[in-house]
C-alpha cells in the first residue's frame, strides 16, 4: 500500500473540517427536537382541573388569613376580659364577705362585677365563633392542599409518560441521521481512504459519541456517566494493548530502536543471535540471499 504524506496546512483543514461539521452537526441535533410534539405540562394540568382549583385555593388561603387574624385578636379580647371578670369577681366577694362596704359602694362594686362578666361572656361567644370560622375554612383549605396534590401526582405521572415517549422520538431520529452518517463515512473510507475520508470518519465518530454521552447524561446523569467513562476506558486500554502491544509491534519497535526483540537487550547490526536469550536475531531473505532482521515485513536490502 503506498502511504501519502500530507501536508501540516492540510493537516490543520482537516482538524477545522471536523470542528465546523461537528458544530454545524450538534446544533441541527438541536433542532431534531422540536421535530417531535413535546408535550405540555399545562395541557395535562388543565385536563385535571388544576387551575381553578388553584384559585380557589389562593382565595380560600386568603380567607384563613384574614380569619385566623380574626380568631388571635378575639382570643387576646378574650384573655384581657376574663382578667377584668376574674378581678371584679374577687373585688365583689371580698366587700361582701367583709361587710366593710355597704349602700352605693357596695352597688357600685355589684355593677362593675356584672358589667365585667357580660363582657367576658361576649368576648367568648365572639371568641368561639371567630374559632369555628377559622378552623372551617382551615380543614376546606387542607382538603383542597390534598385534592390539587392527588391530582398532581396524576398530571405529572401523565406528562412524565407523555416526555418519555417524546424523548424516545427525539433520540431515533437523532440517531437515524448519526447512524446514517457514520455509515456513509466507513464505506467512503473504504472506497477512498485519504485523510478526506479520514476526517470525516473522525467527524462522524466523534458526533456519535456526542450523542451517546448526551442519552446517557439525559438518563442517568452524573452515576451513568461515571459508569460509562469507566467502561470507555477500559474498553481503551484494551483496544491499545491490543494493537499497540501485540508481539508483531513490539518486536519491529525494538528492532528499530537496535535492541534484542525477544527481551529487549541491546545489540549490534553484526549480530546474528542476542547475547542476553539466545534468540535467533537475522534470517536469510528469500529473494536476494542477504541477512535481515527477522520479523520485518520487506528485506532493507532489496525491499522484497
Amino acid at each position: 500500500m503506498r502511504h501519502v504524506e500530507y501536508s501540516r496546512i492540510e493537516k490543520i483543514l482537516a482538524s477545522l473540517f471536523v470542528a465546523f461539521l461537528l458544530v454545524a452537526s450538534i446544533n441541527f441535533l438541536r433542532e431534531l427536537e422540536n421535530v417531535p410534539l413535546r408535550p405540555d405540562y399545562g395541557y395535562y394540568q388543565e385536563k385535571y382541573g388544576i387551575p381553578d382549583l388553584y384559585e380557589n385555593q389562593s382565595r380560600l388561603a386568603k380567607l384563613e388569613k384574614e380569619l385566623f387574624q380574626v380568631y388571635k385578636g378575639t382570643e387576646s379580647n378574650l384573655t384581657e376580659a376574663e382578667r377584668l371578670y376574674l378581678f371584679r369577681r374577687e373585688e365583689y366577694r371580698v366587700a361582701l364577705e367583709s361587710g366593710n362596704v355597704t349602700g352605693e359602694k357596695l352597688k357600685q362594686l355589684e355593677d362593675e362585677y356584672l358589667t365585667a362578666k357580660e363582657s367576658y361572656e361576649m368576648a367568648y361567644r365572639r371568641y368561639l365563633g371567630a374559632k369555628s370560622a377559622y378552623e372551617k375554612v382551615h380543614s376546606q383549605l387542607e382538603e383542597f392542599n390534598s385534592r390539587i396534590r392527588e391530582l398532581e401526582i396524576k398530571a405529572n405521572g401523565e406528562y412524565n409518560r407523555a416526555y418519555q415517549a417524546y424523548r424516545l422520538k427525539v433520540l431515533i431520529l437523532k440517531l437515524t441521521f448519526v447512524l446514517s452518517l457514520f455509515a456513509a463515512s466507513l464505506l467512503l473510507l473504504r472506497r477512498y481512504k485519504n485523510i478526506y475520508t479520514s476526517s470525516f470518519v473522525t467527524y462522524s465518530s466523534l458526533l456519535l459519541l456526542y450523542l451517546i454521552l448526551s442519552a446517557i447524561w439525559d438518563t442517568v446523569h452524573t452515576i451513568g456517566l461515571s459508569l460509562f467513562g469507566a467502561l470507555a476506558t477500559f474498553a481503551a486500554l484494551y483496544y491499545i494493548r491490543r494493537e499497540y502491544f501485540r508481539p508483531e509491534r513490539v518486536y519491529k519497535r525494538r528492532i528499530a530502536q537496535g535492541r534484542c526483540y525477544n527481551c529487549g537487550f541491546p545489540v549490534k547490526d553484526d549480530y546474528l543471535y542476542c547475547p542476553n536469550c539466545g534468540a535467533k536475531l537475522k534470517e536469510k531473505c528469500e529473494h536476494c540471499g542477504a541477512l535481515k532482521p527477522i520479523h520485518l515485513e520487506f528485506c532493507p536490502y532489496c525491499g522484497r
